[in-house]
């Protein structure tokens, strides 16, 4: 694995030495949570369907996207909070902050924004004079659009406000193969483009690409303060997006995603959540 392109965005501007301190004891005692013994977990659960997605949101609540479609949310104890069962499943899925569900669905080219419920209190769709094949969308932190068109391989921006592009940028991409793209987020002022082929491909506020982490077969990635990481087997990798450090720490057992959160260590593979208290 190998990191390209050692610069940083100039509007951002370095994380207070303190704030690191805090985020590197904390990812330690959750780590070391996911690795101890069985006295540390709290539940294991197992729903009815392969899980093809997870998320949490900052409250740390847990949140998955099944293979038939299903929407469910639990809470940090694994109690089920709510249920959706309507088709189709969305493209791509953000629960945020909890209250404002981020989801984009790719054949009716329309992203909702959901109550906790999982009902749609907002839909837009999404103008062809913005995006001839919008592949994948996601939620900015200013409440903007970003959106990924593979008609013309560029990484675009809808300001909301004005209805208007104010980021079109074309980006050099090694693969052609539009089915290679699975996940756009942003974080922090960046955009995060998802390529299996290739790996997780970092843009800076106005479009620019500006690194790539290396790191083929990828299916997800989240954030921990000022760090990026993913599972790989039994091992979770960490990437800081401002040094470029990078550091790793194995688990007890293998998985399909791992999610970390202030009270909690969600470690899921096919069908099953297990969850492990962090402290």
């Amino acid at each position: 694995m190998k990191f390209t392109v050692r610069q940083y965005s100039r509007h951002h501007s370095p994380i207070p030495v303190y704030i690191k301190v805090y985020v590197l004891l904390l990812t330690g005692i959750l780590l070391y949570a996911s690795a101890s013994a069985q006295t540390r977990k709290i539940k294991t659960l197992e729903v009815s369907d392969t899980i093809r997605y997870a998320a949490v949101d900052r409250p740390g609540e847990l949140y998955i996207v099944t293979t038939s479609g299903q929407l469910q949310k639990f809470d940090t104890d694994g109690k089920l909070l709510a249920l959706h069962k309507d088709k189709p499943a969305p493209t791509l899925f953000d629960p945020r902050d909890g209250s404002r569900l981020f989801a984009f669905f790719r054949e009716s080219r329309q992203y909702n924004f959901l109550n906790p419920s999982f009902e749609a209190v907002q839909a837009f769709s999404i103008d062809s004079s913005f995006a001839t094949e919008p592949w994948l969308a996601c939620v900015s932190g200013d409440y903007n659009i970003w959106l990924f068109d593979v008609a013309d391989w560029t990484l675009k921006k809808i300001n909301t406000t004005t209805g208007a592009l104010s980021v079109e940028e074309v980006i050099e991409t090694k693969s052609k193969q539009k089915s290679n793209y699975t996940f756009l987020r942003e974080y922090q002022g960046f955009v995060f483009l998802l390529d299996v082929s290739e790996g997780i491909l970092i843009f800076n506020g106005v479009g620019k690409h500006i690194r790539t982490i290396a790191v083929k077969n990828l299916s997800y990635f989240n954030f921990l303060g000022e760090e990026l990481y993913y599972l790989q087997g039994d091992t979770l990798r960490f990437f800081d997006l401002f040094t470029t450090e990078t550091r790793e720490q194995k688990l007890a057992t293998q998985g399909n995603f791992a999610l970390i959160t202030d009270e909690r260590f969600f470690l899921i593979r096919k069908n099953i959540i297990e969850i492990y208290r962090a402290q």
